[in-house]
């Protein structure tokens, strides 16, 4: 055998040999786990709480909700409980939540109204590095929030103003807690309908997202 056929069998022998010690101890995570080649079964060499995939979290958050309406804005703040069923990158996610109405902003005036009052039920999912593990987590969130406009002054004024929202947010996940950041973007032409059919105040655009932050408990 040439000394250039040997150098390529040593290399190739060599190169096999290495991939399959790569293959036997498997490509970790930031966690330091992974599938093992042969059964497939998913283990960490870590810490032990970084074999955890994911699970409940219940959490409570306060949260405020803006309606920009060309020269006029209207804001909403409150608070939210929340659950959550994790799993590695997914999550299901469902909240109960209450928001006085804090202000109204026009070029006229400026309202108070604690009698108006935004609640509702959301239902959504969130999707992202981390959203079950330990550690950071980064992630797109979307889902159908189901809010009613309770105004205990004048009845007339309620009404539903259901839609989509979709976001962004980022958390970090401990042993046993939970914090979490986002914002969201609704739908400002079912809060642009609601203020014409409604309060009779009618806008060009209407833009809604909202803002929450959260802290919960991790099972």
């Amino acid at each position: 055998m040439s000394i250039q056929k040997t150098i390529l069998f040593t290399t190739v022998v060599a190169s096999a040999m290495m991939a399959t010690a790569i293959a036997d101890v498997g490509v970790l995570d930031k966690y330091e786990c992974h599938n093992h080649h042969e059964t497939n079964e998913y283990h960490c060499h870590g810490p032990a709480d970084f074999a955890k995939l994911g699970g409940l979290i219940v959490s409570a958050d306060v949260r405020g909700q803006i309606w920009s309406a060309d020269s006029d804005s209207y804001m909403f703040a409150g608070f939210a409980v929340n659950s959550e069923y994790n799993y590695r990158w997914f999550a299901a996610t469902g909240s109960f939540f209450y928001m006085p109405l804090v202000t109204g902003v026009n070029s006229e005036s400026v309202e108070f109204d604690s009698k108006v009052v935004q609640r509702g039920w959301e239902l959504g999912a969130k999707a992202g590095s981390g959203v079950g593990r330990k550690g950071n987590k980064y992630y797109l969130m979307a889902g159908w929030s189901n809010p009613s406009i309770k105004d205990s002054n004048n009845s007339s004024n309620d009404g539903s103003i259901g839609s989509y929202y979709a976001g962004l947010g980022y958390g970090f996940n401990t042993d046993t807690l939970v914090f979490d950041i986002a914002i969201a973007m609704r739908n400002g032409n079912v809060v642009k309908e609601y203020l014409s059919s409604k309060l009779n105040k009618y806008y060009d655009k209407v833009s809604s997202f909202d803002t929450r932050v959260s802290l919960g408990w991790r099972f």
